[in-house]
């Protein structure tokens, strides 16, 4: 009996009157994210990267050429707030993995571009993430990973829809008082 089962176990004996099943899907899910997130943190590293390092490269390596955006399209794509994607712009830079060039139409807008450096970089340790996980995942078989992926894809979707009707409804119940 792992961590997850037993916290179930414990809460089925405490709280009969409640049922404690979603602790074994948001239970599950803290766990892999968080083996997720330690195991990348520690692959990147003697790479001079971070998780958040590593997805402002991979996200403008993915755009294909010219390899640029904008910090509001790189906060977009990596879903975090442009000050946020500012900091992490300023330390990439300064390595020499990315550069910011002007917008030739607005003066007002910065380009993010990866250098022949940040290209290289992210070239190499893409391909090493990849393999990578791979070594994660071959106690499954694609169907298995397949499987797990819809469900995954399935859960966000309703819990982003939860998400959305709490916030749909709430301005509701305050007009009602």
């Amino acid at each position: 009996m792992d961590t997850v089962e037993k916290a179930i176990d414990d809460w089925r004996r405490e709280r009969p009157d409640l049922d404690p099943s979603p602790i074994g899907v948001f239970g599950r899910l803290r766990r892999v994210a968080e083996l997720s997130r330690h195991e990348l943190e520690g692959y990147l590293a003697p790479h001079g990267l971070t998780p958040k390092s590593f997805d402002v490269l991979a996200n403008l390596r993915r755009g294909g050429p010219p390899y640029r955006k904008t910090p509001s399209e790189l906060a977009e794509s990596s879903l975090l707030s442009s000050g946020a994607m500012t900091g992490r712009l300023d330390s990439l830079e300064r390595a020499g993995l990315i550069r910011r060039t002007p917008h030739p139409g607005d003066r007002r807008v910065m380009f993010a571009e990866l250098t022949q450096a940040g290209i290289d970089l992210i070239d190499e340790v893409f391909a090493l993430h990849l393999a990578n996980e791979e070594t994660l995942l071959e106690g499954l078989d694609r169907a298995q990973r397949e499987q797990i992926a819809a469900a995954l894809a399935l859960l966000e979707t309703t819990i982003q829809r939860a998400i959305d009707g709490r916030e749909v409804a709430a301005p509701q119940r305050r007009r009602a008082r």
